[in-house]
């Protein structure tokens, strides 16, 4: 099991020209690292400028909808942002924050099924861990 003492959740701002933010939007950091920051910065600008626009309107318009989102998987918890094959997982925990807490890329198909599961655990994790942090 992982060390608790290694788990924090990091609030990422919102640029003000979305509009007023109606749901805080948090990254998972583990052991003084961040998947899905480390991810997203390696990317190209406008790969990157795409998923950032699309949390900032998550955070900014309610009910946001996108075909580029999927709010649930099917059998799974939680939910994945995905254009272009990049893949942002999160959930949503804690009067509907929303918490980033994986990144992985694929062009086509599914992950597969091993994969979704592993991810189930580690977002069952996050959440028991953002619920004891955040009452």
């Amino acid at each position: 099991m992982k060390d608790k003492k290694s788990i924090e959740f990091r609030t990422i701002p919102i640029d003000v020209s979305y509009g007023k933010a109606l749901y805080d939007v948090y990254i998972v950091i583990e052991n003084d690292r961040c998947k899905v920051l480390e991810e997203l910065n390696s990317l190209e600008i406008k790969d990157r400028a795409d998923i950032i626009d699309i949390i900032s309107k998550m955070a900014t318009v309610s009910n946001f909808k996108s075909p580029k989102i999927r709010s649930t998987l099917k059998k799974y918890t939680y939910g994945e942002i995905k254009p272009k094959g990049h893949r942002v997982f999160y959930f949503r925990k804690c009067g509907n924050n929303i918490i980033l807490f994986d990144y992985r890329i694929k062009k086509k198909d599914s992950l597969g099924d091993s994969v979704y599961k592993k991810l189930e655990k580690e977002k069952q994790y996050y959440e028991q861990e953002f619920t004891r942090l955040h009452k």
